[in-house]
């Protein structure tokens, strides 16, 4: 059911970002580079407004994992409520402070007037609201285990989006029109999200959350939402510090090399989506005792896919930018290798953090993300001033490593736990990812940037070739991979079966 349910995560999110790597080409070519840039700084604040909600709506899958083991059904209904409740409420707070702060905006990017910046940022806004509802209305089913409706509604959603994007770039050149028609389009996706949740769910769906749950959601959504803080942090603070910094032009170069960082990073992070719940329910059921099992098994498992994904983009990011893009704006094919290998570095954090916040400690991953988050601005304002774009990368490099090392002590000490776990789970997969790397990168170094984008997809397709073949091959051989991604001629015979 793990390996069904993380497939399931895994497709929606790859539709997302796949629409989302189609657009950028086509929102550069018809908006222009610095009208990007807007778009960025701007969805960026919109996504702050999402600490208000005190990180409820990102708790909700694990409590409705847990209520639904505990068999108390009526608080599945509760917290579904509790959550539209705080959505809402931080949309309406936050459209005031959008339509206050347009003017003041607007002049410090300088490319839009107050009245179009005041647009652009409602209707960030907008679709910040209406995406934190569809959460909340796909978060039932992905408590409960049944992933795959909530995401074939966010796969729909997320097509209903590109759509009105694309329909929007064909008839204006505006970015107005651009964010008016993708607040129009998370609306009318909210339409699947609860056509899955009725499927998945029955009726009454929502109850007013009481006093009790609400108490107990927010004392771990508190501290769970320091984690997302962190993300903030690494992926939209850095772009506002450079649109203020440096300017809204390198902000929009951050940006088109962070989308392919973060692309990578959320297909990686996906081995361990549909952990949270899976963990939760597990521990209710069968105690602590079952942590080290699931850590040793689904670090090798998590590092196995994630690893020779972050490597094969870091080396291949020429060929990548001109095949999407058709140019490498500014630094942008160095910058992705360097965050990439960062986030690598992040990914060994991805199992414990799962495990962490389904065994009710959200403490620990919350902890740690505050202190890379704080590391990240400080690096990130002291390095910026003398050293520009280059500063922030630096910055956020620094910031997640370190942060990387710190919580997998802890994470260790906590549950009692050997090294040898952790190094056992990554370092097999690391060495393998990395080695099998220098082919390609010494094919990128001998190629350069290519001329044009026929020319970089085929050097691309070669690159991945030479890369994901022996890769795979070698580890279904060490039995690395979960057995349904093995390649089946290399498959050796294993009595036990593999859960994942």
């Amino acid at each position: 059911m793990l390996f069904r349910n993380t497939l399931a995560q895994s497709a929606s999110v790859v539709a997302g970002y796949l629409f989302s790597f189609l657009l950028a080409p086509i929102m550069i070519s018809r908006l222009g580079l610095e009208p990007f840039g807007v778009w960025a700084v701007t969805g960026a604040f919109a996504t702050y407004a999402g600490l208000l909600d005190l990180g409820i709506g990102r708790s909700l899958a694990r409590f409705i994992a847990v209520f639904d083991a505990a068999e108390e059904k009526h608080r599945i209904d509760e917290a579904v409520g509790l959550g539209l409740i705080a959505t809402l409420l931080v949309g309406v707070v936050a459209a005031g402070v959008a339509a206050l702060a347009a003017p003041f905006v607007a002049d410090k990017l300088g490319v839009l007037d107050s009245g179009e910046m005041r647009i652009v940022l409602l209707s960030s806004v907008a679709i910040w609201t209406v995406n934190g509802i569809d959460g909340v209305l796909t978060a039932v089913g992905i408590g409960l285990r049944h992933m795959v409706p909530p995401n074939v509604a966010t796969t729909v959603g997320a097509t209903i989006n590109f759509a009105f994007s694309i329909a929007a770039l064909a008839l204006s050149s505006s970015l107005v029109v651009y964010a008016l028609a993708n607040a129009t389009a998370g609306a009318v996706a909210l339409l699947p999200a609860a056509l899955a949740m009725r499927y998945v769910w029955r009726a009454p769906y929502v109850a007013w959350p009481s006093r009790t749950l609400v108490k107990e959601v927010l004392a771990f959504s508190v501290k769970n939402q320091v984690g997302w803080l962190a993300e903030l942090v690494n992926f939209q603070t850095d772009k506002v510090i450079i649109a203020l910094l440096v300017d809204v032009r390198a902000a929009a170069i951050y940006e088109i090399a962070s989308r392919v960082v973060l692309a990578v990073r959320s297909v990686a992070v996906l081995t361990v989506s549909a952990m949270i719940p899976t963990a939760a329910a597990r521990i209710v059921e069968e105690g602590r005792e079952v942590v080290g099992e699931m850590y040793r098994r689904y670090t090798l498992r998590s590092c196995a896919i994630a690893f020779p994904l972050y490597t094969l983009v870091s080396v291949t990011a020429p060929f990548l930018l001109i095949a999407w893009l058709k140019t490498s704006p500014g630094d942008a094919a160095l910058l992705v290798p360097f965050l990439t290998l960062a986030y690598l570095v992040d990914m060994t954090t991805g199992v414990g953090s799962t495990i962490s916040i389904g065994a009710g400690h959200p403490g620990l991953p919350s902890g740690n993300a505050l202190l890379v988050a704080a590391a990240n601005v400080a690096f990130t304002l002291a390095l910026a001033p003398p050293f520009g774009l280059w500063g922030v990368v630096a910055g956020t490099f620094l910031a997640v490593t370190i942060g990387a090392l710190l919580f997998n002590a802890r994470f260790l000490r906590l549950f009692e736990l050997p090294v040898r776990d952790l190094l056992a789970g990554v370092l097999p997969p690391g060495a393998l990812a990395l080695g099998l790397g220098i082919p390609p990168a010494a094919l990128a170094l001998a190629v350069g940037i290519p001329g044009g984008r026929p020319g970089a997809i085929l050097w691309l397709a070669l690159a991945t070739t030479i890369y994901a073949l022996p890769y795979w091959l070698i580890a279904t051989r060490r039995r690395y991979l979960p057995r349904q991604l093995e390649f089946p001629l290399m498959r050796r015979p294993d009595p036990v079966a593999d859960p994942a």
